[in-house]
């Protein structure tokens, strides 16, 4: 699991949003979604905490490569990324397209490119490609590659399921920021809304 996560995780310092949508007010959303990209602004432009990062990876249970696909393309395939999210409405699409938005060219995080598992899983054949669409293992990928991220962004609870997922990562990067030496890590964590 440690290689794969290697193996798609961006290559240079990168930030990591975590927002678990289920159980969340639907009504809260748009709300949720304007706060992390304020929140993802502020980080992202200040320099020193944000120096030499150019990706957001979006760890999150939204069933959908986050990465905007243009018209003439159909919509991704569906990826189960929570075995218990099933009420998935078209306020976790608007949410999301708040945050996509930010990232277009003329948005106010168009300098950096928000991307998933969904968007850097390359088919190859064999069994990988099929273990990459399995629920579980995106989690603990996802896990992984927050763990290592130079930033991590999370949702407080009135815009996020709160999981161990978060505690495990929050914790692992608290651990790792306490440890002597050479760690990428430029904060343990920072909440939106």
């Amino acid at each position: 699991m440690h290689n794969l996560a290697v193996k798609y995780a961006p290559k240079e310092p990168y930030l990591v949003v975590q927002w678990r949508m289920e159980s969340v007010d639907p009504e809260l959303l748009e709300d949720c979604a304007h706060s992390l990209v304020d929140v993802l602004s502020r980080l992202l432009h200040d320099s020193v905490l944000a120096a030499n990062v150019t990706s957001v990876w979006f760890a999150s249970d939204y069933p959908y490569p986050v990465a905007k696909h243009g018209p003439s393309q159909r919509r991704p395939e569906l990826i189960a990324k929570s075995g218990t999210f099933r009420d998935f409405d078209t306020q976790h699409e608007d949410a999301v397209e708040i945050l996509r938005s930010a990232f277009n060219k003329q948005g106010e995080l168009g300098d950096w490119m928000l991307t998933d598992f969904a968007d850097a899983i390359v088919p190859e054949k064999g069994g990988e490609t099929e273990l990459l669409h399995d629920s579980g293992v995106l989690a603990i990928l996802d896990k992984l590659v927050s763990m290592k991220a130079a930033l991590f962004v999370s949702g407080a609870s009135r815009c996020s399921r709160r999981s161990s997922f978060t505690k495990q990562v929050v914790d692992a990067r608290a651990e790792e920021g306490r440890q002597v030496g050479d760690s990428n890590l430029r904060n343990v964590v920072e909440v939106f809304g």
